[in-house]
């Protein structure tokens, strides 16, 4: 019998989950299975609270309502769109331009410090095709922000998306408290990031954890 596990969504946050989806894989247990040949009873043991598995290869939370579940409080500015965030992602919008244009605000939150600030621009560099920075130079791409709680970082990088040849643009924001770390990011067309980086930041801001 085999099994198989895949964790698969957003690049960044799959990135960020790896070592958790690994932890998780090391700690199933397989019974013996049974000598009259009930192999095809056998389950793992899932830890404390892991969901039920279905046979859908669907994230739930991508069809299902709008959950608002871990979510902070925060001021939703106007014109972004709520969607279903799926899986890893605490919230997401989808904003609408001119002319088909759209681009996307994804919230996340990852314990400790989420695989370190260094490799989550850097990844977010990576999905416009660019190399990673060395630590001189990230620290001098990025600029503090004032938040409600904690210390953040914020980011800005212009190039084209890896995955769809446009131009695109992205703001990030890195909040780092002393137990968690959120992730903010904007991205999608260059003029509509453009548009919606003030109220993107005040967003952020507004923040009460």
């Amino acid at each position: 019998m085999a099994w198989f596990y895949k964790m698969t969504g957003d690049a960044d946050l799959v990135e960020q989950q790896k070592p958790a989806f690994v932890e998780f894989l090391k700690s199933l247990k397989f019974p013996a299975a049974p000598a009259s040949g009930g192999a095809a009873q056998m389950s793992p043991a899932f830890p404390p609270g892991h969901p039920a598995i279905g046979d859908t290869m669907t994230p739930a939370a991508a069809s299902g309502p709008v959950s608002h579940e871990g979510q902070p409080n925060w001021q939703v500015p106007a014109g972004w769109q709520e969607v279903p965030a799926g899986q890893f992602l605490i919230a997401k919008f989808t904003l609408a331009g001119d002319g088909g244009a759209a681009a996307a605000v994804n919230v996340a939150m990852s314990a400790g410090d989420g695989g370190g600030l260094a490799a989550n621009v850097n990844r977010w560099r990576g999905q416009l095709g660019l190399t990673p920075l060395s630590t001189d130079d990230l620290n001098k791409s990025l600029t503090t922000v004032a938040v409600t709680a904690g210390t953040a970082w914020l980011v800005e990088i212009s190039d084209t998306d890896a995955r769809t040849g446009q131009p695109t643009r992205l703001v990030g924001v890195v909040v780092s408290q002393p137990d968690r770390t959120w992730f903010y990011k904007l991205m999608g067309d260059a003029k509509v990031v453009e548009s919606q980086k003030d109220a993107f930041t005040q967003f952020v801001q507004g923040v009460k954890y």
